[in-house]
């Protein structure tokens, strides 16, 4: 990797023009064809035996540059603006200048990290919140456990209260609309997730029985379906009826207790962990809140829109795991995808505070990740969440977490220096 070129630009920001040579661009290129060979069948040749040159004359020769490209892009940043020893906010603007076998470089156009003028963030004071549970805190608490630990009950008929698995399909006028369709979709009747009177048309199907859902969407709705009328066909599947258990010895041996005292008791021993959790949590918070507070700085638009993005994707990942969509989402609470940025600037630009404030007091401090730090967090995050390593780091790649570290390490500095009162 070589840097060409330096420009500054009007706007605090700055343009590199960064060239990647042959030698890492073919092995980049390699790469890509390992990885994706299965995928461009050849005449004459098995699947994913054709070798790198014959795909390359049987489809193009630039079959796997936008692969190679995307995979060459972040070490080339990094490295590129770790030697001119810039600091950038936000994600760099990308173009390509020059491509093919010997290489390719392109430009990144991007916004100067700011000035940031801390005040006080050692020696600071916040009370301590008492770690005691109330009795309010203990029913939740016994609450909480037996709503995890549900006894399931088939049933062979729907009632309100009842979770049914079904697949429909809406149509208005006949003509589907995006978001109307979905299969094994777990509904809770009554749960108000639906608009109203779906759930309670439902309400009485039988396992496998196939009925009609006629509903009016609101006028509070997305324009293209507000006020108008839906059909949705819809067939059941599995229908089940969850009831917490009853706390006792016989129930308090299946989960490993000798008897419901001690099962009552581990409840109430993880409990107490969780507040003492939350009094930590409440301190530290309030010694942040004082670090941001005597913070001057002005944040780059770039950074809050970088931080939207990821807070905006991470909603999207939390509906996915539960078996919905953003546009579902967005349906359900009749906004549109506008709406949602600007309910979640706010948080993006206390997010972007947050980040130039632990990230200054890293640089003061002179805080290093090293690459046994990410690699004793992988472990860490692998025995607390029982996945293997190969797939956290998939989903939080090393230089992601190497910041969040830096991160964390610069807030235990403000927490660790700070009086309890």
């Amino acid at each position: 990797m070589t840097v060409l070129n330096k420009e500054m630009k009007e706007n605090r920001r700055v343009e590199l023009t960064i060239r990647v040579e042959r030698q890492e661009w073919q092995q980049a290129l390699d790469d890509a064809y390992q990885a994706n060979r299965d995928l461009y069948p050849v005449d004459g040749c098995a699947p994913g035996k054709a070798t790198r040159q014959a795909l390359e004359q049987a489809y193009a020769p630039d079959v796997f540059y936008q692969e190679a490209v995307n995979a060459t892009f972040p070490r080339a940043l990094v490295e590129a603006f770790g030697r001119e020893e810039i600091l950038v906010a936000g994600a760099p603007e990308l173009r390509i200048v020059d491509i093919g076998p010997e290489g390719f470089t392109f430009a990144a156009l991007a916004e100067l990290y700011p000035e940031v003028k801390l005040g006080q963030y050692k020696d600071l004071s916040a009370p301590m919140p008492q770690a005691e549970l109330s009795n309010d805190d203990v029913d939740k608490a016994m609450e909480e456990w037996l709503q995890a630990h549900l006894v399931e009950q088939e049933r062979d008929r729907a009632a309100m209260g009842d979770e049914v698995t079904l697949d429909f399909d809406g149509s208005v006028d006949g003509v589907p609309f995006e978001g109307g369709k979905a299969e094994n979709y777990p509904l809770l009747l009554g749960s108000g997730m639906f608009i109203d009177g779906f759930e309670e048309q439902v309400a009485g199907i039988r396992p496998e029985e196939e009925r009609e859902i006629h509903v009016t969407f609101p006028q509070q709705y997305t324009p293209e379906l507000a006020g108008k009328a839906a059909v949705f066909r819809v067939k059941a599947h599995r229908i089940v009826r969850r009831s917490a258990p009853e706390i006792n010895d016989a129930f308090a041996r299946t989960q490993g207790f000798a008897d419901a005292a001690s099962l009552r008791q581990a409840i109430m021993a993880a409990a107490l962990q969780r507040k003492e959790a939350q009094a930590r949590d409440a301190f530290a918070d309030a010694l942040v809140r004082q670090v941001l507070d005597g913070m001057e700085v002005q944040v780059p638009d770039s950074m809050v829109e970088s931080q939207l993005t990821g807070l905006l994707q991470e909603l999207e990942s939390r509906l996915m795991s539960q078996g919905a969509s953003l546009s579902d989402y967005l349906q359900m609470a009749g906004m549109t995808e506008e709406d949602l940025r600007s309910h979640a600037r706010e948080n993006a630009l206390e997010s972007a505070r947050y980040e130039l404030a632990m990230t200054e007091i890293a640089r003061l401090e002179h805080i290093q990740v090293t690459d046994e730090d990410v690699e004793r967090r992988y472990q860490e995050m692998s025995r607390q969440f029982g996945v293997p390593v190969d797939h956290i780091r998939q989903q939080l790649p090393p230089m992601q977490l190497s910041h969040d570290l830096k991160l964390a390490y610069a807030r235990a500095v403000v927490v660790d220096n700070a009086v309890r009162l």
